[in-house]
C-alpha cells in the first residue's frame, strides 16, 4: 500500500467517525435515512487499511441495521452486502 493511500484512508476513517458523531446528535426520526451510511464509510476505510476483522464487524452491521430498516432490495442493503463479499474475498 502506498503511503498517499495509507494517508486517504486514514482520512476517510476520522471524516467517517466524526460523520458518526453528528449522526448521533440528530433526533432519532432524522436518522433513519442515515441508517448504514457511517458504518459502511467506516468499514470501506477500514478495508482500505487492512483492518478485515473490523471492517467485517462495521459491514455486518451496516448491512444488518439496512436490511431491518429498508429491506433486502434497497441500494443500500445491497452495498452492504457487496461490501461483506468483498470482505470475505480479500
Amino acid at each position: 500500500m502506498s503511503w498517499t493511500s495509507l494517508v486517504r484512508h486514514e482520512e476517510a476513517l476520522a471524516e467517517a467517525e466524526r460523520a458518526d458523531e453528528l449522526r448521533r446528535s440528530l433526533p432519532e426520526d432524522e436518522r433513519r435515512t442515515e441508517t448504514g451510511t457511517v458504518e459502511l464509510a467506516v468499514a470501506t476505510a477500514l478495508l482500505g487499511l487492512h483492518r478485515g476483522t473490523e471492517a467485517r464487524v462495521r459491514a455486518a452491521t451496516a448491512h444488518d441495521a439496512c436490511l431491518a430498516s429498508f429491506g433486502p432490495d434497497h441500494h443500500r442493503t445491497l452495498e452492504a452486502r457487496a461490501l461483506l463479499d468483498r470482505i470475505d474475498g480479500a
